[in-house]
């Protein structure tokens, strides 16, 4: 490649960002430079696929791919400036995964030959190379995640209706964007500002017009952190649009059902990129679900009108920012939550999603509904300390408590709403008796699911549903990060009120089949619903530590020696898990802030 060319020198300029070869010097970057060509990968194409021979690596100068593995596990994606294949060259050995362009991507391509002789003039470079994959391997788990969901930068708005103004939320994007870096919106008309007249609606042909528009494409991603496409415009450009995006955004009314025309419209482009649906929150939302799997979007997103705060939080959550509240399970001792919300409010860390299990699940339900710590706490008040509504005990066939009185209170409280309808994203967790397995509850009938993520069983009965009977969450996970972890919104906190070490006989030597009936040290004496929930919930238990893994933080609230019932401890409780909070959140603020 020619020095001279204007390619030449953004080719360089790219490697000098690049951190697998930013560290080189001036002349092996221009040595490198020459190496380099210039390759386009279509949304959808496969760059290489599994057992190939290695004749390349690949430096990501725009766009984003992925790693399909041989089981079809998404390995994970490729943004820019980072390698691909870099391992295969350096080792010889057949390529290990399918790496496919999730939207339209500048690559510069090395080949194997001209690498390897650039290695032996160059040595550095190979020791440069080593260093990024040991800090690759070096990287826990949920950073790697982390960093993964903060790499989605390009964003495709499309009108889901006739009446949808893609242009008024471009606009909203974008200032929220601005608050983390910069951003650049672009449409047809910016487009034909820049480089002529139609330049907007050339064609994806490989043709001189083509390949002028994409690297200006790919210069405004090089010189900003975020791009936001409005698609409106002739077909050329909605199709170019929509290829150039990392997250597609299709915009609605939650009350409205989708028009199905243009769902198929969008199907006929072959995305790789992911969907979500914008739905206008004004007159209910009872078409949310059908919106949801009309576009089979991964989330969907409420804006109801003047509240700044719906986007602010949409645009953290989109970018990796989005702040994450996982809320264990745990009787009176997940009081706590309540004092850890009470923190991230004083703190003004706002929530954006939030989830839990079991008496978690109630929390979470309240908070996602839009009340505060003080709103929740009052609820929780009435309903297990003045009321104390788990007291209709029955004879013991199947469970001690009918649950009725709970069940109609969760009514008075949640009505008819629906998961899905509530402004804030929320998931609780129940446990498949007869399956063996969790499941996860995002849609459907708030009050029931709350309900039944809270039977305990052997206290109160189980749940039937289509065949299979459900329970308490905590059974088989007390601690859902990894149900939050996989909505990829951003950090996550974790609240654990489990009840590890809370029931036992200190001081008793034995064995002694009387010690449970008496007290022991002026420890309290061990209740059936005590022993009932440690038992249902101790494979749960035993998982906790990998689940805390899933956590940017854990929080092991300081609930030992409460019981199960012991609701009058509300403020007491309450207070421990607040002070508690504020001393671990505190030192770590900055990490789950957002400018």
């Amino acid at each position: 490649m020619n020095p001279a060319t204007a390619e030449f020198a953004a080719i360089r300029a790219t490697l000098a960002e690049s951190p697998l070869f930013g560290d080189l010097g001036g002349v092996a970057l221009d040595t490198l430079a020459t190496c380099a060509e210039c390759v386009t990968v279509r949304g959808g194409e496969s760059l290489f696929t599994i057992g190939d021979e290695p004749k390349a690596l690949y430096l990501v100068a725009a766009g984003r791919l992925y790693a399909e593995l041989p089981n079809g596990q998404i390995a994970g994606n490729i943004g820019r400036l980072e390698p691909i294949g870099e391992i295969g060259v350096l080792s010889g050995e057949p390529r290990g995964a399918t790496v496919i362009a999730r939207r339209d991507s500048l690559l510069y391509r090395f080949g194997r030959e001209s690498f390897h002789a650039f290695i032996l003039d160059h040595p550095a470079a190979l020791l440069a190379i080593s260093k990024v994959l040991i800090a690759r391997l070096r990287q826990n788990a949920r950073e790697a995640k982390l960093q993964t969901l903060r790499q989605t930068r390009s964003f495709a708005i499309v009108a889901g209706d006739a009446t949808a103004s893609t242009a008024a939320l471009a606009v909203s994007l974008c200032r929220e964007f601005a608050s983390l870096g910069k951003v650049a919106r672009i449409d047809a008309a910016g487009v034909d500002a820049a480089l002529g007249a139609g330049a907007s609606s050339t064609a994806s042909n490989a043709s001189a017009a083509d390949a002028l528009l994409l690297e200006w494409l790919s210069r405004l991603e090089a010189s900003h952190d975020y791009l936001v496409f409005d698609t409106t415009g002739s077909a050329a450009w909605h199709q170019r649009a929509l290829h150039q995006a990392d997250r597609v955004l299709v915009l609605g009314r939650a009350h409205e059902a989708p028009d199905m025309a243009r769902v198929a419209a969008l199907e006929a482009q072959k995305l790789r990129a992911p969907v979500d649906v914008m739905l206008l929150h004004t007159q209910g939302a009872d078409a949310c679900l059908a919106w949801r799997r009309a576009y089979r979007a991964q989330g969907h997103y409420f804006l109801r009108p003047d509240q700044h705060r719906d986007m602010a939080s949409i645009a953290r959550q989109l970018t990796g920012h989005g702040l994450g509240v996982v809320l264990g399970g745990g009787g009176a001792r997940g009081f706590a939550h309540i004092g850890l919300l009470r923190a991230l409010d004083e703190m003004a860390l706002p929530v954006d999603l939030i989830g839990g299990t079991s008496m978690g699940g109630f929390i979470a339900a309240l908070h996602a509904m839009g009340m505060d710590w003080r709103g929740i706490s009052e609820v929780l008040r009435e309903t297990f300390v003045r009321r104390n509504l788990l007291s209709d005990y029955m004879f013991p066939r199947v469970a001690l408590i009918e649950g009725k009185k709970l069940r109609r209170r969760l009514l008075e409280i949640f009505g008819d709403t629906q998961a899905e309808s509530l402004l804030k994203p929320f998931f609780c967790v129940t446990t498949n008796l007869t399956k063996g397995a969790p499941m996860v509850h995002t849609e459907g009938p708030l009050a029931a699911w709350v309900a039944t993520s809270m039977c305990i069983p052997g206290v109160a009965p189980p749940v039937a549903y289509r065949g299979d009977l459900l329970a308490d969450g905590a059974v088989v996970n007390s601690l859902p990060t990894d149900v939050m972890q996989a909505l990829g919104r951003g950090p996550i906190i974790a609240s654990d009120v489990s009840t590890e070490g809370s029931i036992a006989a200190p001081g008793v030597e034995g064995p002694d089949f009387d010690a449970v009936f008496r007290s022991h040290n002026g420890a309290k004496r061990v209740s059936l619903i005590d022993i009932l929930f440690r038992v249902s919930t101790l494979t749960s238990e035993s998982g906790v530590k990998a689940r805390a893994a899933y956590a940017d933080l854990y929080l092991r609230m300081p609930v030992a020696g409460i019981q199960t019932f012991e609701w009058k401890l509300l403020d007491q409780i309450a207070e421990k898990g607040y002070r508690h909070a504020l001393e671990k959140i505190t030192p770590e603020r900055a990490r789950f802030a957002v400018p």
